[in-house]
């Protein structure tokens, strides 16, 4: 791969909305892009992982994970596409860019086995409640929402983003 091809699949990210957030219908110029979801997750990495891991390569896996995404676009669950078809068209859309960096990253990824893809991967799921949450705190229904941090438990609010006022019922006088 070329840098310059590693470049312009970087750019496309850019350009490549996460479709999960479309489906739960966040309007296309509020949604998250891939390479939005990519920064964050490499920086949860990289200033949050624990000590003992590869941190550079954990880095650059998270900076990768998605970039099949640039090819392909984001796929979710609702697509209708199975998990080993999804993964078999990512593999390829990688090898089509031609670096054996970024498809052996994706693999290991993929696998999830090594610590620093376990690393990876909770990052990714957590930068994905982190966003989940920055959307109900910006005014989108939560209903549609809650459903990307199930199973978490005192998900944090992020710093500078206020919850807007949403209108609640009042509590009943206990007598």
């Amino acid at each position: 791969m070329s840098n310059t091809e590693l470049v312009a699949a970087a750019g496309m990210l850019k350009r490549v909305k996460r479709q999960g957030w479309l489906d739960a219908g966040i309007p296309n110029d509020k949604a998250e892009s891939v390479a939005d979801h990519s920064f964050r997750t490499a920086l949860l990495v990289a200033f949050l992982s624990p000590r003992g891991i590869d941190r550079d390569k954990a880095v650059r896996m998270a900076l990768v994970h998605d970039l099949a995404e640039s090819v392909m676009g984001d796929l979710t669950p609702r697509s209708g596409v199975p998990k080993r078809k999804k993964a078999k068209l990512e593999e390829r859309a990688l090898q089509a860019l031609g670096s054996d960096e970024v498809l052996h990253l994706w693999k290991e990824y993929e696998d999830g086995k090594s610590p620093e893809a376990k690393v990876v991967r909770d990052a990714d799921v957590y930068e994905r409640v982190i966003q989940a949450r920055e959307y109900v705190l910006l005014g989108h229904p939560e209903k549609r929402l809650r459903h990307f941090w199930k199973g978490f438990v005192n998900v944090p609010s992020p710093p500078g983003i206020e919850r807007r006022p949403v209108a609640r019922k009042k509590a009943r006088p206990t007598p």
